[in-house]
């Protein structure tokens, strides 16, 4: 089965293009005192205000969760998002050798599991774009600020530069993922065929407490009727997220189900980062799972011993109901505060 990303970009796709130059990042962060992020463009992300992220920041920036994203890779040059990498401590740089025996060479910031090599730089700029939304670094005076920007992203390259993949490069690199620590897996992927190896990689991840977090897809179509992978398998462990536009409706494109898409976020016009250090506004179901991915990131590090299922329950209980979005899918739309005080870590007001 081929697998593409889960944003096709069409006429709503890039609005603007707004490029910046890089300036010094700072060291630290103190998010108790912060009123709002330096980074020039933030009071133009009008998604993070519409999914109440910055009311949790006080509480949790996401620090040291690491975060896998299964797509393209990302670039290492943008200013935004180098700062934010994980890193692999068992491999030595440079010296062209497995270290860490896990089949990958020089594999220091994540895999490609495409060409089955340590380097997931992004030919392509979908994965790019997703690591934004989630964890590109907040308060450092440049770009955006990411939902969890204190988070540590772990780029697992599973498409080819020219925007598609298989089944088994997706699974390779959720049980790269799952190996190397992630806690949450953003998929911001869709693929028509179903497969017994993938539910066993998702049932994998159920079974050490990881989140897995996925795109509906953008063919506007019922996932009640048809099914996407791996949008569609049914696991505790696994949220799938419909796009909403800034007046709360489903997104044009965006799939939806009653019984198959879990929560909405903001999807449409969404300013993220761009390979190169540029920004741009995008549309698609990949930056609404990219939303929540960045929510449970905030969870998991204000709960470090909260299970995958535990912020699924805390992100799903969470959701804001009674908007235009709630009769086209099975929750409401993503309230990144309201689930971090279900989840018991921020006291109401």
């Amino acid at each position: 089965m081929r697998v593409r990303r889960g944003a096709r970009l069409g006429a709503l796709g890039l609005l603007c293009l707004l490029a910046l130059p890089p300036v010094a990042t700072a060291g630290r962060f103190y998010p108790s005192s912060l009123t709002a992020p330096s980074d020039p463009l933030y009071r133009h992300q009008w998604a993070l205000r519409s999914a109440r992220v910055p009311a949790a920041w006080p509480a949790t920036i996401g620090s040291e969760v690491t975060v896998a994203v299964l797509d393209s890779g990302i670039d290492f040059s943008n200013p935004d998002l180098a700062q934010s990498l994980w890193t692999n401590a068992g491999e030595i740089p440079g010296n062209r050798v497995d270290d860490d025996q896990n089949g990958y060479v020089d594999d220091v910031h994540g895999a490609d599991t495409v060409n089955a090599d340590g380097d997931p730089s992004d030919g392509l700029g979908h994965g790019t774009q997703v690591a934004g939304v989630i964890g590109a670094r907040g308060d450092n005076g440049f770009g955006i600020a990411g939902v969890a920007w204190g988070a540590r992203l772990m780029p697992v390259k599973v498409l080819h530069d020219r925007g598609w993949g298989t089944t088994a490069s997706m699974i390779a690199g959720l049980r790269y993922a799952l190996a190397n620590g992630a806690r949450i897996v953003n998929i911001s992927l869709n693929g028509p065929d179903s497969s017994q190896a993938l539910d066993e990689a998702i049932g994998e991840a159920e079974a050490q407490g990881v989140l897995v977090v996925t795109s509906a897809g953008n063919d506007g179509t019922d996932r009640d009727r048809v099914a996407s992978y791996p949008a569609s398998v049914r696991s505790r462990a696994v949220i799938t997220v419909a796009a909403a536009t800034r007046a709360g409706k489903r997104s044009r494109a965006s799939a939806y189900g009653r019984a198959s898409v879990d929560i909405a976020a903001p999807g449409e016009d969404v300013l993220t980062t761009e390979p190169g250090g540029g920004s741009a506004r995008r549309t698609g179901t990949s930056y609404a799972a990219a939303h929540v991915t960045g929510a449970a990131a905030l969870l998991a590090a204000a709960d470090p011993s909260a299970s995958g299922s535990r912020l699924r329950a805390a992100i799903l209980g969470s959701a804001r109901r009674g908007g235009r979005v709630d009769s086209a899918i099975a929750g409401g739309q993503l309230d990144a505060t309201a689930a971090l005080r279900r989840l018991g870590r921020l006291r109401s007001p």
